[in-house]
């Protein structure tokens, strides 16, 4: 884990339930607001501030074809149509008190927690790339620092769990 004094960069990650959307900004000594970033370009749509916190996954839900907004844009193959797999989302709701009801059923054999996972990896892959695209030189292990929001009501669990699954996204 780096030093604190290493972190160049400060990524606000907001992992929400039906939107995400990330912000960057570039820690110096200055106070030139230019520094902070938002992010607006997202897969298939570009003047976002957000995009869709949805996945979709191949036959065997184990690798994610499509995440964001393009992930329910997918059109149905017609002579699959039986077989076709939807998107998957509204997975956050697994986290904190929400109802067992309207919990989302997850297909095949994904848990909430691969989901999480699975969206957060597609996320710090963006952020990979976005981040030369405003500065040079920043190594992501050594010189970002993520803040992912968390709701008030999360339990001690809840965000242990969110910690989990950001490690098992390779963000921290």
């Amino acid at each position: 884990m780096s030093a604190i004094s290493d972190i160049r960069v400060v990524v606000g990650l907001d992992f929400g339930t039906t939107y995400s959307g990330l912000t960057l900004c570039h820690v110096d000594d200055d106070d030139d607001l230019s520094k902070i970033k938002t992010n607006t370009e997202w897969p298939g749509e570009m003047g976002k501030f957000k995009t869709n916190t949805v996945l979709q996954y191949d036959n065997d839900f184990r690798e994610v074809e499509l995440w964001g907004y393009p992930a329910l844009c997918k059109r149905p193959n017609r002579r699959s149509r039986d077989n076709e797999t939807k998107p998957v989302e509204l997975f956050k709701l697994f986290l904190g008190s929400c109802l067992e009801k309207y919990k989302p059923k997850l297909p095949g054999s994904l848990t909430y927690k691969q989901t999480i996972t699975d969206y957060l990896k597609k996320i710090g892959e963006l952020i990979k790339e976005t981040i030369p695209k405003f500065w040079d030189g920043i190594d992501f292990m050594e010189h970002i620092l993520i803040v992912i929001t968390v709701p008030a009501e999360y339990s001690e669990n809840d965000k242990a769990i969110m910690r989990e699954c950001t490690f098992n996204a390779g963000l921290i």
